[in-house]
């Protein structure tokens, strides 16, 4: 995923989980209702069908927008658009000691695109930047063994590691946390990435991330959900991460 820029006007990718993704919340999260919506779809998935239930600038709150993203020529950090993130951020990385892909381009499957959710502006006080999309396939056979190779790529990520040449808005040290979720029958894992940048680049905010890959019968389903919090704030992203995924999951049956 990537993040927006902080200096920008308007929407510029820059850095945030898997080249596109950066990814939710209930009353705890900005406009969000505590009523679960009635399921919109149900397997087996199309691209049609699983667009609709994806994450809306309603789910966010006032001032949220949304956008296609397809200026892959301007990220920071890339992935293919088609791709599924796995460990954002580690390709630029120069201390990783094993080969850890940051995402797995999947063979015989259907990409929604990707689709960015969040603020025209971004920071500390704004609303968080949500990256998402999803990959169908012809069988959750094929679903089933991708998420195989995505779970297994995504075990390589390290626990910690560093950025230390790049723009710099990438450079600084990382801290990955990652676990398995199950959510209304769609099971995947949720990593938590904190990025901190060098007291001489930025001294006054950090990065909370959080990516979701979930799989459930024929689709794949990823979402990275970023938020720029100012420094002695609670990193609470995974917390928000675990209502909007409910809420998003329920409408995709």
């Amino acid at each position: 995923m990537r993040g927006a820029d902080r200096k920008a006007s308007g929407w510029r990718v820059t850095t945030v989980a898997g080249g596109a993704f950066a990814i939710f919340a209930a009353g705890a999260l900005t406009g969000c209702s505590s009523g679960a919506p009635q399921p919109l779809t149900k397997p087996p998935y199309t691209v049609k069908s699983i667009r609709s239930g994806l994450v809306t600038p309603g789910d966010l709150g006032k001032g949220a927008t949304e956008v296609e993203d397809t200026e892959h020529g301007s990220h920071v950090i890339y992935t293919p658009p088609n791709s599924i993130p796995t460990c954002p951020y580690v390709q630029r990385s120069e201390d990783v000691q094993v080969v850890v892909q940051p995402a797995i381009e999947p063979v015989g499957g259907n990409p929604t695109g990707r689709f960015i959710v969040g603020p025209q502006r971004v920071g500390p006080t704004s609303l968080p930047v949500v990256t998402q999309g999803a990959v169908v396939f012809q069988s959750p056979a094929l679903a089933e063994d991708t998420m195989n190779t995505v779970v297994a790529e995504s075990a390589k990520c390290p626990d910690a590691f560093g950025i230390l040449g790049g723009p710099p808005s990438v450079v600084g040290d990382y801290k990955v946390g990652s676990q398995p979720i199950e959510m209304n029958g769609w099971k995947g894992f949720s990593q938590h990435l904190v990025h901190t940048s060098p007291p001489d680049v930025n001294p006054d905010t950090y990065d909370d991330l959080v990516t979701v890959v979930v799989h459930k019968a024929n689709a794949i389903l990823y979402v990275g959900y970023t938020q720029i919090k100012t420094v002695g704030q609670r990193a609470d992203t995974d917390k928000k991460v675990e209502a909007l995924m409910t809420k998003t999951l329920a409408r995709l049956g």
